[in-house]
């Protein structure tokens, strides 16, 4: 029961006037806080230009700042214990939440965006949908990501946007989320990269569906991505090359393969397909077996998106390289293309 009704059966005759001034004082604290120019998420960069013709490729790992090696180590164990190998609810979340917190004190800016992203979405069980495990803390969230902007983190330009879009504690708004995707992808975020990348692969305007004809542009916001390691990336260049008026079945093949490596499973989904139809990127004949191997990988990254296959090429090389032996068993293929120990 919120205040305003218990505050109306009170006072009867004048729970509208208290309700008035109430929301007149929302309205004056919200303004206020719109007015604070020095909050990051009002400091709206400069609008999205999709007509651009140059773009310079930075990576985050070059402008993001060192992370300090005991919150590495936090954060690390934390990224252990989060596993999709254990149910939502049998996760130890008091420790996750502590090892991600104490990271995030010393300024490590993956464990920043790990817990802002707990806190915007919390997390329910699945066992019992209506128990909460980390409850949702916007304000928080907010304060995690601003920290990170203030760092200059590329990522958090690009949460920033995504803030905007959902309508998350700002107001939403289209045009300042496109404005801090596109900083955020100037400043190295592959995330941000492949968002406005993405957006540019048409020969035709359609802002309605947040597509813009800028197809150079595009592809090397998408290459600069890929270089960083970015499995969305990599299968939109892919499919890029899969589409008839640009059609590349060598290059459609490394990027997808690739793909695989930087743990998509769209990549490893799109290879099953391809490898089990004639006319496919494998134009000579079907190749079941290495079909059946993509979808070995497929079902891993649906099951973690987290996981990476430096090693593919041991157990999975693209044709004409012969397959090597695999004694059928899943977790082995899988093991043997992860990194080495």
């Amino acid at each position: 029961m919120t205040p305003f009704l218990m505050l109306s059966k009170r006072h009867s005759r004048t729970w509208q006037h208290h309700l008035a001034l109430c929301l007149v004082s929302v309205a004056l604290s919200q303004a206020a806080c719109s007015r604070d120019s020095n909050l990051p998420r009002n400091q709206i960069p400069e609008l999205f230009h999709p007509d651009r013709s140059e773009f310079t490729c930075k990576h985050e790992s070059t402008v993001t700042p060192p992370l300090d090696p005991q919150a590495e180590a936090w954060y690390q164990e934390a990224v252990v214990l989060d596993t999709p190998d254990l149910w939502k609810d049998d996760r130890n979340w008091p420790r996750i939440i502590e090892l991600y917190t104490k990271a995030a004190e010393r300024k490590h800016w993956k464990a920043m965006s790990n817990l802002a992203t707990l806190y915007q979405t919390g997390v329910w069980g699945l066992k019992d949908s209506h128990k909460v495990l980390v409850p949702r803390n916007p304000k928080a969230a907010m304060t995690l990501t601003e920290d990170a902007m203030q760092m200059s983190v590329p990522l958090a330009y690009a949460v920033m946007g995504n803030y905007y879009a959902d309508g998350f504690v700002v107001k939403r708004d289209a045009s300042a989320s496109w404005a801090f995707w596109q900083q955020a992808a100037d400043m190295g975020s592959s995330y941000a990269q492949f968002t406005i990348g993405r957006s540019l692969l048409t020969s035709q305007d359609a802002p309605d569906r947040s597509r813009w004809a800028n197809i150079p542009i595009g592809l090397k916001m998408l290459e600069c991505a890929f270089a960083q390691g970015n499995g969305a990336a990599a299968a939109e260049l892919g499919y890029f090359y899969r589409n008839d008026n640009y059609k590349d079945n060598a290059r459609a093949l490394h990027y997808l393969h690739e793909g695989v490596k930087f743990g998509s499973a769209d990549s490893a989904n799109a290879l099953r397909s391809q490898f089990q139809k004639v006319g496919g990127l494998n134009v000579q004949a079907i190749d079941n077996a290495r079909a059946d191997r993509y979808e070995v990988f497929t079902d891993a990254l649906q099951h973690n998106p987290d996981l990476r296959f430096p090693n593919l090429d041991k157990v999975l090389p693209l044709p004409p390289a012969k397959l090597p032996h695999w004694n059928g068993n899943k977790i082995d293929l899988l093991n043997a293309a992860k990194p080495a120990l």
